[in-house]
């Protein structure tokens, strides 16, 4: 038994160190007009298993006592020369202290991707409900009805490139999910400095308002991070 596992434990080391690691972390500037200033803490894993499977895990926290925690995996259904298709099942929870509420967000999209461009559809619930739960609900439980989620993406070169910009336009973020007529406008761009790490930089509009209530208004944001993505 114990050679068993042995033996196990040597195939599980194996196949983590043929997988492929990507670590980011990023800070980010907000601004409301119904919150005002803000600043958060990202960070990020990606864990690729294998050529058509990946799982990830973030967790933000953010000035306002806001905290999120996102997993998703995705799984690639169909490779062409033309581009990859793809299914993507994400989970978001969101903890509000201040309000003694927590979210509950599932996404499954559906992308496509090529060298340049990345296109997602999907559908999303949502769940709010008080800290604690209660087992017979309540005036600020609340089941939102199911929500189109999307995203439409483009760069100017491919990832491969040393360095690149782009823009993107959706209805949903890393930690944060809206409805799907309340968009995200955003540039961003990278450089790489070699050895595997890159620096990261994103500014765009948003949405404002709090607990996914929106306004006539709309908020900034901008962030800069880095992603280390270690050699074999």
């Amino acid at each position: 038994m114990k050679r068993f596992a042995f033996i196990l434990g040597l195939l599980l080391v194996a196949h983590a160190a043929r997988a492929q690691w990507t670590l980011q972390t990023y800070g980010e500037y907000d601004y409301t007009r119904t919150s005002g200033s803000s600043a958060s803490l990202a960070l990020k894993g990606d864990y690729r298993m294998a050529d058509n499977f990946n799982v990830g895990l973030g967790f933000q926290a953010t000035t306002l006592g806001r905290y999120s925690l996102n997993l998703q995996y995705q799984v690639n259904l169909l490779k062409a020369n033309c581009g990859t298709l793809y299914l993507e099942n994400r989970y978001l929870y969101r903890l509000f202290p201040k309000y003694d509420l927590q979210e509950f967000n599932g996404v499954l999209d559906l992308g496509w991707r090529n060298r340049h461009f990345n296109f997602q559809l999907g559908l999303t619930n949502r769940y709010t409900a008080p800290i604690p739960l209660r087992k017979n609900g309540g005036m600020e439980t609340v089941f939102e009805p199911m929500n189109v989620t999307f995203c439409i993406e483009g760069n100017l070169f491919d990832q491969s490139h040393p360095w690149n910009v782009g823009a993107r336009l959706s209805n949903y973020r890393d930690f944060v999910i809206e409805r799907f007529t309340l968009f995200f406008y955003s540039l961003n761009g990278y450089y790489d400095f070699g050895n595997g790490l890159r620096i990261t930089a994103e500014a765009g509009l948003h949405p404002c308002g709090v607990l996914n209530l929106s306004s006539q208004y709309n908020g900034c944001f901008g962030n800069i991070g880095l992603i280390w993505k270690p050699k074999k």
